[in-house]
């Protein structure tokens, strides 16, 4: 009777001390990935709720700051260092974690360290936020274990099993098929006007086709022609008229400009340039944009320019003959609307090439100007 007693006795003990047996030392490394502060805290707090779950004990923060000192970058990503941070802390485990948050989940990846067999696993996940305690709980389950995360296919990457076939007689409800979203409006944008929010079609012209502008800037002569004389830099004039073609962006002009400061010269010219939108977007069913345009431009046309000087009795210089040569230029042009007639222009790069048979002018600048739409 009395050895009966005793035997109940001890099983009764070594079934009370078996969850503390199973505890393991677990020393959690700081959280990282992303730069969302938050994110990194939300996901430490995650698992520590499930390390206490589990039954696991959790090495206190001081002596895993401690440990990390002695690793060389304060990151312990190797199986020497994370063996370092074991033997330091005493630490059965050692656990890392990295977090990518999105907008309603976030991936999860956590890497263990079993300083037992110096095994290293990782596993990944991406967790839903509002259920993000309960499936970090399931990847800690898995990933805790001696045995280790295993082969084959993790528990949440199975197939749902398909519903049971109803029952003889069973009425089965078909849930309703959502309706397509709405299509989106193909001839109307809302652009955000400073002047004003407006509905127009398209982007660009706001359905005003045609356009006249006037801009000043800057000009220097990159490479210059022979006989060339005084300053490279110049300020410069230029006015043009464009039609838009279609709806794309695309828009051919004409103009021309000149030196208003500087050597005398000036241009005629045509092109064509392809002006985008970036802030287009689908918003709430509809098309809506911020009226800031850019695009390239190409230039073709005639370059002229008074001839080299010619001497004269006493010393005196005679302006020669006009000099024409064609010229090929380009550039990065950016308008802003700030209404659908009125927008502000600038040219950037204003590359203009001018070809001659002993050499080459290569022009670089700036405009910045003003246009109406009609």
């Amino acid at each position: 009777m009395i050895r009966r007693a005793l035997s109940c006795a001890a099983a009764a003990a070594l079934t009370a001390l078996a969850p503390a047996a199973l505890a393991d030392r677990i020393a959690v490394l700081p959280a990282r990935g992303g730069t969302d502060a938050a994110a990194r805290s939300a996901a430490e707090a995650d698992v520590e709720r499930a390390l206490a779950a589990l039954g696991h004990t959790p090495v206190p923060d001081g002596a895993v700051a401690a440990a990390l000192e002695g690793v060389a970058d304060g990151v312990a990503d190797t199986a020497d260092e994370l063996r370092a941070v074991s033997a330091q802390t005493g630490a059965d485990w050692v656990l890392a974690g990295t977090v990518e948050p999105a907008v309603t989940t976030a991936r999860i990846e956590l890497t263990a360290y079993l300083a037992s067999t110096g095994r290293l696993e990782s596993i990944a996940r991406e967790v839903d936020r509002d259920r993000s305690a309960q499936q970090t709980q399931e990847m800690l389950a898995l990933l805790l274990r001696p045995e280790g995360v295993g082969i084959g296919e993790l528990p949440w990457e199975r197939p749902a099993p398909a519903p049971p076939p109803p029952a003889a007689g069973e009425t089965v409800v078909v849930p309703p098929v959502p309706a397509a979203p709405a299509a989106l409006p193909a001839d109307e944008v809302l652009m955000a006007y400073p002047l004003g929010p407006e509905r127009v079609w398209p982007a660009y012209t706001g359905g005003r086709r045609f356009a006249v502008s006037a801009s000043l800037g800057a000009a220097v002569a990159a490479a210059r022609l022979p006989g060339a004389s005084g300053s490279a830099a110049s300020l410069v004039g230029a006015a043009r008229v464009a039609y838009a073609l279609g709806d794309r962006g695309v828009e051919v002009f004409t103009g021309g400009g000149g030196n208003l400061v500087g050597p005398f010269a000036g241009w005629l010219e045509g092109g064509a340039r392809l002006m985008l939108t970036p802030s287009l977007a689908p918003h709430d069913g509809a098309w809506r944009a911020f009226p800031l345009h850019v695009g390239p431009a190409l230039h073709l046309g005639a370059f002229f320019r008074s001839g080299a000087g010619v001497a004269g009795p006493g010393g005196a210089t005679y302006r020669g003959d006009l000099d024409v040569r064609p010229v090929l230029g380009a550039s990065l042009d950016v308008a802003l609307a700030l209404g659908p007639a009125v927008q502000l222009e600038a040219q950037l790069g204003n590359l203009r090439w001018v070809p001659a048979g002993d050499g080459s002018l290569l022009l670089v600048g700036a405009t910045l100007g003003a246009g109406a739409r009609f």
